[in-house]
């Protein structure tokens, strides 16, 4: 007698969605070794009696998320004849949200994964902040909709891949005490720049770690934090000067950053301009 366990997952997608489920739920079942089996883009009778059949071979259990109601219900009469126990992940979730909302779904398979116009602007996005990353490219900050201006270490790299991901273009410029911001940032609006401030204290025990990991045992000004609470004050008065609105990241997490800097410029609460993917603009 075959003890080993497993689970077959059917989909008329990418069984994605049923994966993640099934794992995250097996998270609970500790020491318990189950193979879960995933069967894409069934569509076809033939294809799905099939895999059935081997399922009960196995005595698998047998997981779903079929996005059309005719395929749940052959699925549910062939798992039946054969004697096989069910688990409907989409279906329940679907009928309930049509009586909720008084609408039929689509009954389209592979909505969540399609490629769409979001998609493309977030990759658009992702390669506009590396390309405008530390100060390269000022001349292209002209198409940005945010930039982020700060000292070293304050964030601006993490949280600019973060608003890109978003599907936010976003360029990043360093501060160094005693030079001007640079012309094409002080040309911009006003609500398209954001200044990043921190804590002198926390400023310099980032700063230390990172000296610890590059050059260990030296002493630098760059971590010293007498001289960094000079330069914080300097970059304070430097944004505050030039009419830009600063955001404190000390202690906050990413996402907390991310909504507090678009809250500063008014675009909290509003997707990223622009329908239509944007291109990129290169240098030869």
């Amino acid at each position: 007698m075959n003890t080993s366990r497993s689970i077959f997952i059917l989909s008329d997608a990418t069984g994605d969605t049923a994966s993640r489920v099934l794992r995250a739920a097996m998270k609970q079942f500790v020491g318990e070794g189950v193979a879960i089996r995933r069967h894409p883009n069934v569509l076809r009778k033939s294809e799905l009696r099939a895999i059935l059949a081997e399922a009960a071979e196995a005595d698998s259990l047998v997981a779903h998320t079929f996005a059309a109601a005719p395929l749940r219900r052959m699925m549910e009469e062939e798992a039946e004849a054969l004697g096989l126990k069910t688990l409907d992940l989409l279906g329940p979730l679907l009928d309930s949200l049509e009586e909720y909302l008084h609408r039929k779904p689509k009954q389209e398979p592979g909505l969540l994964h399609r490629i769409d116009e979001q998609y493309f602007r977030r990759i658009d996005a992702v390669e506009f902040a590396v390309m405008h990353d530390d100060g390269k490219h000022l001349d292209g900050l002209k198409h940005a909709d945010l930039v982020l201006v700060g000292v070293s270490r304050t964030g601006k790299t993490p949280l600019s891949v973060y608003l890109a991901l978003e599907g936010w273009r976003v360029g990043n410029v360093p501060m160094v005490m005693g030079t001007k911001i640079p012309k094409p940032v002080l040309e911009l609006p006003r609500d398209r720049v954001v200044g990043l401030a921190i804590d002198p204290r926390r400023l310099a025990d980032i700063r230390r770690s990172r000296m610890e990991y590059i050059a260990p045992g030296q002493r630098m000004s760059y971590d010293d934090e007498l001289e960094v609470r000079d330069e914080v004050n300097w970059s304070r008065r430097t944004l505050t000067k030039n009419g830009f609105r600063v955001v404190d990241v000390t202690q906050r997490a990413i996402e907390e950053t991310a909504h507090l800097v678009l809250s500063a410029v008014g675009k909290a609460g509003n997707g990223p301009p622009g329908g239509k993917q944007r291109k990129t603009r290169r240098r030869a």
